[in-house]
């Protein structure tokens, strides 16, 4: 059975943070990068069940049983695109090139001062989005995070830019809290994103399709959209090697309708047409998936059907 996120461990040491994002950000990028090179190794050694999960979505996304090389660069991928963070946030100029992809709905909506959420995934990048939202488009970012969680990576990026913090809608509160702080940002005209990927312990979910096998998604974030009656916009920041990311956004939709009555199969329709187009953008960039744990009910399969991918992107 698939199995809730937060029941894996935060690794690592707060000290080894802080040392990596000392080197990263005195002696550059490159210098940063080569470092990932043996922890991943050690990574990829140590951790046998983030093993298992990334030879399990790799077989369902590339179809074909992934090796070791291919399992490698997929947690490769993963500490990279971790490791910019530092450069996102960094007050300094991040290097990074983004290229954004429908970014009209964004500029729209802030035209017309409309708040909108923003569903976003553990896919590639959604760091990229806070980044560039607030660089280039003047749309004013807020992030649902629990605090709790990841809470020495958190502590030691919030160390580098303070302003993180305030950027944050930290969701270890209650529902009813956490509706009204959505609300008000909203209501200032502010974009809220929020991940509908992973569920927590407790968490009501629904099993959808996703790559070739049943995989159970939170329903609060379209409860959530519903009750705010919000539109609703998708965004996924792809990385593609070096420096490169690519950011598309698109409209999800211009509001919500979440009857009490037929809230759960509601609720369910929108969060398989999630699941949809999450696995289109999985499909074109198959190493940026970053879901280390048990996420199907079941193993995939031993002769995978998935699409294959060219994967063509570079780490």
């Amino acid at each position: 059975m698939a199995e809730a996120w937060t029941v894996r461990r935060e690794r690592g040491s707060r000290l080894g943070l802080v040392l990596l994002i000392w080197i990263a950000r005195q002696m550059g990028r490159r210098a940063a990068r080569l470092i990932l090179y043996p922890v991943v190794a050690y990574y990829m050694l140590a951790a046998p069940a983030a093993r298992a999960a990334s030879r399990n979505y790799l077989q369902r996304v590339l179809g074909r049983q992934p090796g070791w090389r291919q399992i490698y660069r997929h947690l490769y991928c993963f500490a990279a695109v971790a490791l910019d963070r530092v450069y996102m946030f960094s007050p300094r100029e991040s290097g990074l090139a983004v290229t954004p992809h429908g970014l009209e709905a964004f500029s729209a909506y802030r035209r017309r001062g409309e708040g909108a959420i923003i569903i976003v995934a553990h896919l590639g990048s959604f760091e990229i989005l806070r980044a560039l939202s607030g660089a280039h488009s003047g749309v004013k970012l807020r992030v649902l995070m629990d605090r709790r969680s990841g809470a020495k990576a958190n502590a030691v990026l919030e160390a580098v830019n303070p302003r993180m913090r305030e950027s944050i809608i930290d969701t270890s509160g209650s529902d009813i809290d956490l509706a009204l702080k959505v609300k008000a940002a909203l209501d200032r005209g502010e974009m809220v994103g929020l991940m509908a990927d992973r569920y927590r312990p407790g968490d009501k979910t629904v099993d959808c399709d996703f790559l070739g096998g049943r995989a159970p998604l939170p329903i609060s974030p379209w409860v959530l959209a519903g009750v705010t009656r919000a539109p609703v916009l998708l965004a996924f920041g792809l990385y593609r090697g070096g420096n490169r990311y690519d950011l598309y956004c698109e409209e999800f939709s211009q509001g919500l309708e979440l009857p009490r009555a037929r809230r759960r199969a509601q609720a369910h329709g929108y969060a398989q047409a999630y699941a949809d187009r999450l696995a289109d953008y999985a499909r074109e960039a198959p190493y940026n998936w970053f879901n280390f744990y048990k996420f199907w009910h079941e193993d995939a399969p031993s002769n995978p059907g998935g699409t294959n991918s060219n994967g063509s992107e570079r780490s």
